[in-house]
């Protein structure tokens, strides 16, 4: 395994408690919901994503972080895998390759409020 890869999967993943909707914001269409999230990546549950492909984001919150309702970021699909062969569910974990002050703001507060 490589180095970067080792440490990737080092990274503390932060579980989250409450439903967090991703939908892409080119063509409004939800993608699924938020599973976990790190400072540089997160894992989807969803429909499924192109191995590669990005996608600009907007997380939806359930209550409002740091003043925020909603936030987006650029992701790329790094995985993809089906959950259950009976239904179109897959797991995708994504690395998050753009992201404003503003939106790094409520991903760190997501991180310590799981933490």
């Amino acid at each position: 395994m490589s180095n970067a890869l080792t440490e990737r999967r080092r990274r503390r993943r932060h579980q989250l408690s409450e439903e967090v909707r991703v939908v892409d914001k080119v063509n409004n269409l939800t993608l699924g919901q938020l599973v976990n999230i790190h400072q540089e990546g997160l894992l989807i549950m969803g429909m499924p994503l192109n191995l590669n492909s990005s996608h600009q984001v907007t997380l939806l919150l359930p209550n409002s972080i740091n003043h925020q309702t909603e936030f987006e970021l650029g992701i790329e699909c790094l995985w993809s895998q089906q959950i259950d062969p009976a239904e179109d569910i897959h797991w995708s974990g994504c690395s998050i390759i753009e992201m404003s002050k503003v939106a790094e703001q409520c991903v760190q507060s997501m991180i310590n409020i799981r933490s």
